[in-house]
């Protein structure tokens, strides 16, 4: 970069000047991108040697996505190292080739959420008309670095069977991974520290809420599982990392990259539903019985495919929850009839307040006439009457002891939640893609 002094004092020259150093700092982020978090991606990196273990440089090396037959085509450096990054979770062919050596292709290559791969290939004198092909499995040790957790696959997620289908149960798959037996969700801890300290990404965006810090992914809520679910037919592997690199931050318990499926050059998707009643079930409530009313239905589809092959692809997912349980709504209301006391009673503080009140030199009740008409109080006598057709009661009736109050209803848990997700490969280096998640409960 430089800069003419000749126009320093000029409007011109504090506009070049300006562009320049814009253009430098773009520069560099577009250079520093490959060192960005590698989140829900994957990469694969390695080696070419010849039969004696020489390192291969400037060799070609080809990994391609099988699914999507997208290719990224690399040349070894001098110590015949390449390294592939920012894969989308995939089953790939890692294929290299030189001049005097047979094309030598590793096939099977399954790359899953978050995960890093090494695959060497051994290359041996011959016409390059002759190619071989490797379809041995890739090690499951990580050589590369000192990072604890794993992968849950897809299969785990599709195979095992999971009361309610929340992917955060299937976090304890992993050591050192725990839950609170009959919690709710979002209460995972990780290697002894507190519970919810994890760190939830979809697809490399933390969900995190802005208003108060915790997860905004399948956190639990009031009286049932989750107020937010990511649907497991959707998601192709989640990984959970129990000592997180810092580029992680925010929480010091495990990130858990949760990667989210693509659609593929073939039309793909899947459709269920899920349902259970407890009255053909259930055994009654030994106490009152009855069956305690439990009802729940889960169902939705998925499905993906292309727009154009081999470059531009999309993928959607629709769910819905209808969870009907007992009485789990708690809610505190005055209690309606003497002995809780003037902070809890109405008769209490009516009576309190009744006796010889003194205001502005008249005396008199305190008592604001239409709030005594709300609750149903007769201030002359102190007492509760229940709302009816002639009174005006806007309170639960309550003549318990204590001021907690379970309403005579049953606790509703609708939940709707889509996903929408495209992928466009702009080329062999440069892969773009978008997501919509909307969960409501």
């Amino acid at each position: 970069m430089s800069y003419d002094p000749g126009y320093k004092n000029s409007a011109p020259g504090h506009a070049r000047k300006t562009a320049q150093w814009l253009g430098a700092v773009m520069s560099v982020s577009l250079l520093c991108l490959p060192l960005f978090s590698q989140t829900s991606q994957g990469i694969i990196h390695g080696g070419v040697f010849d039969q004696s273990g020489g390192a291969v440089a400037g060799a070609k090396v080809t990994v391609t996505d099988v699914a999507r037959g997208v290719s990224r085509s690399l040349v070894t450096d001098e110590a015949g190292q390449y390294v592939a990054n920012n894969l989308t979770p995939s089953t790939y062919t890692v294929r290299a080739e030189t001049k005097g050596f047979r094309p030598v292709e590793h096939s099977g290559v399954l790359v899953e959420v978050s995960q890093n791969l090494r695959v060497d290939l051994v290359v041996q004198p011959g016409e390059q008309t002759q190619a071989i092909t490797v379809t041995g499995e890739i090690p499951d040790v990580n050589t590369t670095d000192s990072t604890l957790g794993g992968t849950v696959s897809n299969q785990a997620i599709n195979d095992l069977p999971l009361n309610g289908r929340n992917f955060e149960r299937l976090l304890e798959l992993r050591p050192g991974n725990v839950s609170t037996p009959g919690a709710g969700t979002g209460v995972s801890s990780t290697n002894g520290a507190r519970t919810a300290n994890d760190i939830l990404r979809l697809d490399g965006i933390a969900g995190i809420a802005d208003s108060t810090g915790s997860s905004i992914l399948n956190a639990s809520y009031r009286g049932g599982d989750s107020s937010s679910l990511v649907p497991i037919d959707a998601i192709q592997e989640f990984n959970s990392e129990q000592n997180p690199k810092a580029e992680y931050g925010f929480r010091d318990g495990s990130a858990v990259n949760v990667g989210i499926k693509s659609g593929a050059n073939s039309l793909h998707g899947t459709a269920y539903a899920f349902g259970r009643d407890a009255s053909t079930t259930d055994a009654s409530n030994f106490f009152t019985g009855q069956v305690t009313p439990a009802n729940f239905e889960q169902f939705g589809a998925t499905v993906g495919g292309r727009i154009i092959k081999d470059r531009l692809f999309w993928f959607a997912s629709f769910e819905g929850v209808r969870d009907t349980t007992g009485q789990t709504g708690n809610v505190m209301v005055p209690i309606s009839a003497a002995g809780g006391g003037v902070a809890n009673s109405w008769v209490d503080a009516c009576n309190a307040l009744n006796p010889n009140h003194l205001a502005n030199g008249v005396v008199g009740n305190p008592i604001n006439p239409l709030s005594a008409q709300l609750a149903g109080l007769n201030t002359a006598t102190c007492t509760i009457t229940p709302a009816s057709s002639i009174v005006e009661n806007i309170f639960p009736y309550n003549t318990n002891a204590s001021t907690s109050f379970f309403p005579a209803v049953t606790s509703n848990l609708p939940l709707n939640n889509g996903l929408f997700k495209a992928d466009y490969v702009v080329g062999t280096h440069h892969h773009l893609n978008g997501m919509l998640f909307i969960s409501k409960s």
